[in-house]
């Protein structure tokens, strides 16, 4: 019996859609699960990598540029009556950290699970590294990361699904279903990788930033409310946290700075991907 369907959208990927796979594979029962990889728009070898890692995969190509269309065009295939797994193509996750998801799953009551995301910044310049030690200070955090990877219930997705064309795919997720709702799996771990130089660092905010004020315009606001205050509270709490919260508000000042200065210029509205990353592992 298949549990889940996993929907991983993939943009020129080649350099890291193997290992995403690779490390998704290890103790997977895959007659349980039925993987989609969705190449959109890709002009490298994004697809043969994909198969050649997982050869039981489906993978699905398209012209048409864009995460949410990926998404969207992965849930058509995929089966409508179990739980869809939504996962980054740059991501590490185990089979046991998926399957600890898929379980707290609950009808009504859990519609959505997400786990605790680790950062790899061994690469990253010495000021990534500072910002993303402030950054896990973010009470954001206290209640996982909905982002990268999350599964959600049959029921969640029937209502979610299609998706609307925006950048902040996860976000509006997120948004569009009660807190309450929404289950922290402290089990499930997986990695992401920092960006390797502030620039990187600045585009990837940026892009973030820009796509949480679209889905705020679109009636779905932020339940965070008092983030800043915890923040300093911590801080004062550990001296030790000083240069990394330093650290971390200049860069998200400078990142909204730039991305209003940005909008005065024609094209300034470009899709920003963090590249220092896409790098074989």
């Amino acid at each position: 019996m298949t549990e889940a369907t996993i929907l991983i959208p993939a943009h020129n990927e080649a350099a890291v859609i193997w290992r995403t796979l690779q490390h998704l594979s290890r103790g997977l029962p895959l007659d349980r699960f039925r993987i989609v990889v969705i190449a959109n728009a890709c002009t490298d070898g994004t697809v043969g990598r994909a198969l050649s890692a997982q050869p039981q995969a489906t993978v699905l190509e398209t012209d048409t540029p864009g995460k949410c269309n990926a998404l969207n065009l992965g849930y058509q295939v995929a089966a409508k009556d179990i739980p869809v797994v939504c996962l980054d193509a740059d991501l590490d996750v185990t089979s046991e950290s998926l399957k600890a998801l898929i379980t707290a799953l609950n009808g009504d009551a859990i519609q959505a699970a997400c786990g605790q995301m680790d950062v790899q910044a061994t690469e990253a310049s010495a000021v990534v590294r500072a910002y993303y030690k402030g950054w896990r200070t973010n009470p954001y955090f206290d209640n996982g990361k909905f982002g990268g990877l999350f599964a959600l219930s049959s029921q969640a997705a029937a209502q979610i699904f299609p998706l609307p064309h925006i950048t902040a795919d996860d976000e509006y997720i997120r948004r569009s279903i009660p807190k309450q709702n929404i289950a922290f799996v402290p089990e499930c771990r997986f990695t992401a990788r920092a960006p390797k130089t502030v620039r990187s660092l600045i585009a990837v905010r940026r892009r973030s930033l820009r796509g949480a004020r679209a889905v705020t315009s679109m009636g779905l606001p932020s339940p965070e409310t008092g983030s800043p205050g915890t923040v300093i509270k911590r801080a004062i709490r550990n001296p030790a946290l000083a240069l990394p919260l330093s650290v971390y508000a200049c860069v998200n000042v400078w990142s909204r700075v730039s991305m209003s200065w940005g909008r005065a210029r024609p094209g300034a509205e470009q899709w920003e991907r963090d590249l220092t990353t896409r790098s074989a592992g």
